[in-house]
């Protein structure tokens, strides 16, 4: 007995088992809906607007069902309904009836609503008592009510269509009711993951300020301008924090290296005596190491000809926590045993918004004659001026190859210019601009121009402006040119191989007039590439450059290498 009762334990034991695993399957098993309604036509339509067919549970598959509804009552079908839900597993019927469909809607307000609404432009009444709307534009104008609304210091405002009903075969009526709730106001701004984020850029540089009405997309679109910066990066958007008397805005940063050390290398031959020549610069720029958003530059350069340069330039954003910056420069040339030549220049600017500032400064400019006699007009000088600046520049985001898409530089000073004794009116002006264009996502073009001169009675020779290399016409000798006037477009043809190299073409041309009566147009040719390594951006340049009705030499082409790192 005990042996059947045993058996019969193991018999009931095993059947349960497979009960509980028929169950598991079929609990397991997806559930397949398919939405029909009363004829062809219907289904048609209820096909061509899209819905769900699969779910892992029930009720999941009604809720579908029911946005699905709601999906036809912002069509026009407000009498739609769900007749039957039929259950034939896996397969679930959902039967739908739909009704007549209505092309517009009346919608109507209380006055103060509407009043509001006109007066921002949000709707047009033309004088009747409500706005109507095809029904197809009735979400979206929803939407932008709402966004309206938040705009509005009102982030849980709530807008519901009352006492729907229709008014003919095709129009609807009904009334908007707008709650507006409290209005909120941006108490604080805090900071996460770069606490030490200099507070003035947060009130001038991206505008936004505490005590005033709260508006969250504003605020997010204030903060892309952060990436503008070279010292700091959103990790994500702006978040919000909502309490019950305080609204809380946390900007989510990471500070990112912005010390930048670049150079480069200069290799051309002599053209007297065919030697190889070297020449180059080195540039240091320190960027927000006091966490005050400021930078400091060095710069010196070695030029064929035995011109040096040294450079330095300090800039000093927001002073006093107000929109008010301030840029102090200092520049010392010396030519050879020509002549040396010392600038100082202070200036204050504004900055207009992320991309754009303008600057009013003055400049002080003392030159010597190193030698008592020489074949140019070389003499000592003075010249006190007054300049106005304009900048603009527009940053490429996370492009490291091309971190620059478009910059705008002005300048024009007016001066003073005392030499022998002599006094001479004087004004200086320059315009350098560049753009890449984007033809797609290898192929762009990058264009230069840059036009400057000096309007004078009587020129110097060591006033004289100097270009020539890779930073305006390449192809020649850095600064071996003198002008008084000149204009250069410097052109490149891009196309990226791959996210951290591309090649391209060199075309430039340029024009000068001098002070000794003649002028000459100049060209530029070759090609090169931008190499992005773990050490930097690696700038490779040949060029040849030719005087117009010059023959051609191919040794008197110019090898540039540069090379820009962060740190």
């Amino acid at each position: 007995m005990e042996i059947i009762n045993v058996a019969h334990q193991l018999n009931l034991f095993f059947r349960v088992l497979c009960v509980f695993g028929v169950f598991g399957l079929s609990t397991a098993q997806e559930l397949q809906l398919k939405i029909i309604s009363k004829d062809s036509i219907e289904t048609d339509l209820i096909n061509s607007i899209g819905y769900l067919k699969v779910f892992d549970n029930f009720n999941d598959l009604q809720t579908e069902v029911s946005l699905f509804k709601d999906q036809l009552y912002l069509r026009g079908f407000i009498e739609a309904q769900i007749l039957e839900i039929s259950q034939t597993p896996p397969l679930h019927i959902a039967k739908l009836s739909l009704g007549p469909k209505y092309e517009s809607i009346q919608l109507y307000a209380s006055k103060p609503v509407f009043e509001l609404l006109e007066l921002e432009g949000v709707i047009d009444l033309e004088g009747i008592p409500y706005y109507s709307t095809e029904i197809n534009a009735l979400e979206p104008l929803l939407n932008s009510l709402t966004e309206f609304l938040t705009a509005k210091s009102y982030p849980f405002a709530s807008i519901s269509l009352k006492r729907i009903a229709p008014i003919g075969k095709s129009t609807l009526r009904a009334d908007l009711v707008v709650e507006t709730k409290q209005a909120r106001q941006l108490q604080s701004v805090e900071l996460k993951g770069y606490e030490k984020f200099p507070r003035a850029f947060i009130k001038h540089y991206l505008g936004i300020k505490t005590n005033t009405p709260f508006d969250l997309k504003a605020i997010q679109s204030k903060t892309e301008a952060i990436d503008q910066l070279l010292f700091a990066k959103q990790i994500r958007p702006a978040e919000v924090l909502f309490t019950q008397d305080t609204t809380r805005v946390y900007l989510n940063l990471e500070k990112i290296k912005s010390n930048r050390f670049d150079g480069f290398l200069g290799f051309g031959s002599d053209d007297t005596s065919g030697a190889l020549e070297l020449n180059g610069y080195l540039n240091l720029n320190l960027v927000n190491n006091l966490n005050f958003g400021e930078s400091f530059r060095v710069n010196y350069r070695s030029d064929e000809n035995d011109l040096k340069t040294f450079e330095t330039q300090l800039t000093l954003p927001y002073l006093f926590k107000t929109p008010i910056g301030s840029e102090l420069e200092l520049n010392i040339f010396k030519k050879d045993s020509t002549f040396t030549t010392a600038e100082q220049a202070a200036s204050v600017f504004y900055q207009i918004n992320p991309k754009q500032k303008v600057f009013l400064g003055i400049r002080s400019i003392q030159s010597n004659a190193l030698l008592p006699e020489t074949t140019k007009n070389v003499s000592d000088y003075k010249t006190n001026a007054y300049e106005l600046k304009y900048t603009y520049q527009q940053r490429t985001i996370q492009n490291l190859l091309v971190p620059v898409s478009s910059a705008i530089e002005f300048r024009l000073s007016k001066s003073k210019r005392t030499s022998m004794n002599e006094t001479t009116n004087q004004l200086h002006y320059l315009l350098k601009t560049s753009k890449v264009f984007n033809l797609n996502p290898k192929n762009s073009i990058y264009v230069q121009l840059q036009v400057q001169g000096i309007d004078s009675e009587i020129y110097l020779f060591n006033e004289l402006i100097r270009f020539g290399g890779i930073n305006s016409i390449r192809g020649f000798e850095e600064n071996s040119i003198d002008a008084s006037r000149l204009g250069v477009l410097a052109s490149e043809y891009r196309y990226q191989l791959s996210p951290s190299l591309y090649i391209h073409t060199i075309i430039d041309a340029g024009y000068f007039e001098s002070p000794l009566g003649f002028d000459q147009k100049l060209y530029g040719f070759g090609f090169g590439f931008g190499l992005l390594t773990d050490a930097g951006l690696l700038k490779f340049n040949l060029a040849n450059g030719q005087v117009e009705n010059q023959t051609f030499k191919f040794s008197d082409s110019k090898i540039h290498l540069s090379l820009r790192t962060t740190f």
